[in-house]
């Protein structure tokens, strides 16, 4: 192989790495600025349901309401 063709495979190397790294550490120093709450994203992951289970919980609430309601209209 020839000695040209390597060195410009390293220097294609080195510019991938260091671009990449670059790259990176923007990503990290904007998801940083933007002010994420990860403790907050962390508790939803823990929890991916919790609203739909209050929401249904509330829905069966009134559900049971409503038919406690028809029964009393029923026996009047």
């Amino acid at each position: 192989m020839n000695p040209e063709k390597i060195w410009i495979a390293i220097l294609i190397l080195v510019l991938v790495l260091v671009g990449s790294n670059l790259l990176m550490f923007a990503i990290a120093r904007g998801a940083r600025s933007s002010r994420l709450d990860i403790g907050k994203s962390l508790q939803d992951f823990t929890k991916p349901w919790k609203k739909e289970d209050e929401r249904l919980a509330e829905l069966s609430q009134r559900v049971k309401e409503l038919q406690a309601n028809q029964k009393d209209a029923g026996e009047e």
